[in-house]
């Protein structure tokens, strides 16, 4: 087993990518050192990880990295701080955006279950019959989460005047994975209902009810990311497979899409997705526009590189045409 890495001072910091390879040319190294100091070189290093030479051959090892320790060449810390920032404000979007679908589909939940008692969510009987187990689990985390938030007023207020908490307030404690797990061991009659209230052209498909429980586990995986401010755009989540009538409502032939599309499951899909469950909400949103002006400037365009992104041959021409059919369809 190897030894931990010794500390290193800023200057030695910059003396070791200088020896990889990197270029400070256009920093003095007051600036590239303050840089250091306020993001931090292990943080950076992920940014700067794709800009390192790939091994020649290849290890066959799939834990040791494909890529060596040295830079390819003309690679420029500015670029590196560049993409850095680009990656803050990718997240800051992507935030904004699944802040409003949890809203949302926290809202249809506690409508549509709302219907059959105030607390549903206990009841055996809207759960999927293979999923029990996964309900007896799902309620004691909520208790741990009720505790935390014994001091909510809602919370509070409920518990104190009838010491039971209906599902349209517990719901507003809900963090995205307890209702993304909901969602998941609910009877098909109940994802039936919820798809119905989101629209969904085939509410009742197969592809529909499943892709919605993949879909909402990706974008939980992808919220805490951005709540953690861990590195995002280049991620990828699981290829639990992912059906188009996921996205009936967005015409992804100009994106240039299809069921096997390896975009589905990086960060240019989770546009996709998060932009297909906007229009849910509401027909006329600034959220595609924000993101895709953001990807576009042209401030960033020599740090990132969008094929990374899960973008078609590095290509944004899918997503710029998927902007511009909006707007014509919104005029």
């Amino acid at each position: 087993m190897a030894n931990l890495k010794p500390h290193l001072s800023y200057e030695d910091q910059l003396i070791k990518l200088e020896n990889r390879g990197m270029i400070f040319s256009d920093l003095d190294r007051k600036q590239a050192q303050k840089k250091l100091a306020n993001v931090g070189y292990y943080r950076l290093s992920g940014y700067w990880y794709p800009f390192r030479k790939l091994k020649i051959p290849p290890p066959s090892d799939k834990l040791e990295s494909r890529r060596n320790e040295n830079f390819i060449e003309n690679t420029l810390f500015s670029n590196i701080y560049k993409l850095y920032l680009f990656d803050v404000k990718l997240r800051n979007i992507i935030f904004l955006g699944l802040e409003r679908i949890e809203t949302y589909l926290k809202a249809i939940i506690a409508y549509e279950l709302g219907k059959i008692s105030p607390t549903a969510y206990k009841d055996k009987k809207i759960i999927d019959n293979n999923s029990h187990d996964k309900h007896d689990n799902w309620l004691n985390n909520l208790n741990i989460l009720i505790d935390k938030n014994k001091s909510n007023d809602c919370i509070k207020w409920n518990i104190e005047k009838y010491n039971e908490i209906p599902i349209w307030a517990i719901v507003e404690i809900w963090n995205f994975g307890t209702m993304s797990k909901f969602y998941g061991i609910l009877d098909d009659k109940y994802k039936v209902a919820i798809c119905k209230s989101m629209k969904f052209l085939r509410p009742n498909s197969k592809n529909v009810k499943l892709s919605l429980k993949t879909s909402l586990e990706y974008l939980n995986i992808i919220r805490n990311r951005c709540a953690h401010h861990v590195r995002l755009w280049n991620t990828s989540v699981s290829n639990n497979k992912i059906n188009l009538e996921m996205f009936d409502n967005l015409d992804l032939n100009v994106a240039n899409l299809n069921n096997d599309s390896p975009e589905l499951y990086r960060i240019a899909g989770i546009i996709y997705m998060i932009w297909s469950f906007t229009l849910r909400i509401s027909e006329h949103s600034d959220w595609l526009e924000t993101i895709v002006n953001h990807i576009n400037d042209p401030y960033y365009v020599n740090a990132v590189k969008y094929s990374q992104m899960g973008f078609n041959n590095g290509s944004l021409i899918g997503i710029n045409n998927l902007l511009k059919l909006y707007k014509q369809q919104t005029e």
